[in-house]
């Protein structure tokens, strides 16, 4: 019979993601150059300049007509239209006193012209005389370099960039920068009960949903699954698992095998880790979680039950993925209004799968399909974790709680 691990000592939720978040803190992970097309999402790994002055060129800031302000001493006033400047077009020579030329929103303002009039405050006399009867507020001209001036920095060092950085970028003609490298994940689900996809159902099997779940979660949150397999309960077969990903993954994912009990494999590998920094939360579901480093890998033991596993890898997986890469988690932690009353207790502090509506003042809570750790009934439904304090007091609805609110939900 497999020994179990020696002693578990229990710690808080925050303890244990502090204690990822110090660890994390050493881990580096490389860096890599990217198409900006493809740099969605990606975490930028230095700090990208401005390659010249933007605009590059004064600008109207509406259809209308440039001249200069000299002219307006008295209204009304008549110019003589000596062109028209579309958007990307040029115009050669400097306007001078007396001249206005027909100008669009983002168009060239030619030199010489210091003001861009309108169009809707103005009245065309004939083909080429501009009538002009009121002053402008102001000079409706986006001058050279008043968004950005070269040199100025567009995005920061560990900025998550997104649409809206790949659109600035390609403002500039960048086509490249460097980010952080993913994070390498390797994943390994164990069980003796698991079948593989196809094989007939028999007694006492199950097909293994956890594997998938874990490298859609890893994916979804911006890491590379470099390695995924389904191994036994067998203490070999996990050390030979194990070896294989060694030096080429950032994170080693386990899944399965953390119970407290005659085959908790994965908590005896922690053992002999560098260093261990949990194998037992103040949680329901998910209490035996667990999670080492050895070998400047991270190592994430998750429970074999859905609910744990899924509750685990949000709370922890998805918290050092996203430290790692220097950002903050995506679950937006706040306070939920419990719905209806909650009877169960416990000596641990309950995490509960639901759904939450943002009313107008409060965000409101609730479960959605059952609350026990194996059961993956709300996994596609849930939007928000929530938490029942630990004690043997039913929590009645209107109780405020600690929530958090899921990503790509």
């Amino acid at each position: 019979m497999y020994t179990p691990v020696d002693k578990r000592n229990d710690i808080t939720i925050d303890e244990a993601r502090n204690r990822i978040a110090e660890s994390m803190s050493k881990l580096t992970l490389g860096t890599e150059k990217v198409n900006v097309d493809n740099s969605d999402h990606r975490i930028i790994a230095e700090d990208v300049t401005a390659t010249h002055d933007l605009p590059t060129f004064r600008r109207s800031g509406y259809d209308g007509f440039a001249l200069l302000s000299s002219d307006l001493t008295s209204f009304p006033v008549q110019l003589k239209v000596v062109g028209n400047i579309p958007a990307g077009a040029n115009f050669d020579r400097p306007l001078v006193s007396g001249e206005a030329v027909r100008i669009m929103t983002g168009g060239y303002v030619p030199d010489g012209a210091d003001l861009v009039v309108m169009l809707e405050t103005t009245k065309m006399l004939d083909d080429d005389t501009l009538e002009i009867s009121e002053r402008q507020k102001r000079d409706n001209i986006t001058q050279i370099g008043s968004f950005f001036k070269q040199g100025d920095v567009l995005l920061s060092k560990d900025t998550e960039i997104n649409p809206g950085g790949i659109s600035l970028l390609s403002a500039f003609d960048i086509h490249e920068i460097t980010v952080y490298k993913k994070p390498r994940i390797g994943i390994i689900t164990t069980g003796s009960e698991l079948l593989h996809p196809g094989e007939d159902i028999v007694n006492g099997k199950i097909f293994n949903s956890n594997g998938p779940l874990i490298k859609a979660l890893c994916t979804e949150n911006g890491a590379d699954v470099f390695g995924y397999t389904q191994i036994k309960d067998d203490p070999e077969l996990l050390r030979q698992a194990v070896k294989d990903l060694q030096g080429k993954c950032d994170v080693i994912i386990t899944n399965g095998g953390v119970s407290v009990g005659d085959y908790d494999i994965i908590a005896d590998l922690a053992k002999s880790a560098d260093e261990l920094l949990f194998n037992k939360i103040q949680m329901r579901p998910g209490s035996v979680t667990t999670a080492f480093v050895d070998k400047g890998i991270i190592y994430f033991g998750l429970s074999g039950n859905p609910g744990a596993c899924f509750t685990g890898f949000y709370l922890y997986v998805e918290y050092a993925l996203r430290v790692l890469q220097k950002q903050k988690s995506r679950c937006i932690e706040c306070q939920g209004t419990l719905n209806e009353e909650y009877t169960k207790t416990n000596m641990y502090d309950r995490i509960l799968r639901g759904q939450y509506h943002i009313d107008s003042d409060h965000i409101e809570v609730g479960r959605v399909g059952g609350d026990q750790s194996d059961n993956l009934n709300n996994l596609q439904r849930a939007t928000c974790f929530f938490e029942i304090p630990r004690g043997d007091s039913v929590t009645p609805a209107g109780s405020v709680l600690r929530t958090w609110l899921l990503p790509f939900k």
